[in-house]
């Protein structure tokens, strides 16, 4: 019996001591006052205040076109396919005819050789089309028209199962 009475209050006074610690934690984080004063609120904890929303860039609002949509342009002579990733990736590998344009030649505004006359769907390897969408927007504003981003770019396009050119080094 006494073993539980020990243990009972051991854990009272536990509790206790946990008790007083928080109250004295809090205290300190109070701002002082002489008894008259009001102390100003807080500034809110940024830690707990959510960020601000992201600012939606222009690349963002540029249509994308899926594999299936872009690959019937195509076929249907609506549209040319440009691999906007640079020559490297290129030359290991990418989507049949499709021409090599890097995205730092379309940021020069250099749109020498694109058709004015049919869509222009660039490509990337970004999950979020983020390469290819920037190019879609230069292109737009150079007047070309409906420039997109293809959704998914190089790997999706693959992965659908439509012609691609791999140099040997990418098929080893």
């Amino acid at each position: 019996m006494k073993m539980t009475f020990a243990h009972s209050l051991s854990r009272v006074l536990r509790g206790m001591v946990l008790s007083i610690v928080c109250l004295l934690a809090w205290a300190c984080s109070q701002p002082a006052t002489n008894g008259t004063e009001t102390a100003a609120p807080a500034p809110p904890n940024s830690a707990l205040t959510p960020p601000p929303p992201p600012t939606p860039k222009p690349e963002d609002a540029q249509p994308r076109l899926t594999v299936e949509q872009a690959k019937a342009l195509v076929d249907q002579g609506k549209a040319v396919i440009i691999d906007v990733r640079g020559p490297d990736a290129y030359r290991m590998a990418h989507i049949k005819d499709a021409l090599d344009v890097p995205l730092t030649r379309l940021e020069a505004g250099d749109f020498a050789n694109l058709p004015k006359d049919k869509r222009i769907i660039a490509y990337c390897s970004c999950p979020n089309e983020n390469t290819s969408s920037r190019a879609a927007l230069l292109l737009n504003q150079g007047g070309f028209k409906e420039a997109s981003a293809l959704l998914g770019g190089n790997h999706a396009w693959e992965a659908a199962g439509y012609p691609m050119v791999k140099s040997a080094a990418a098929t080893h």
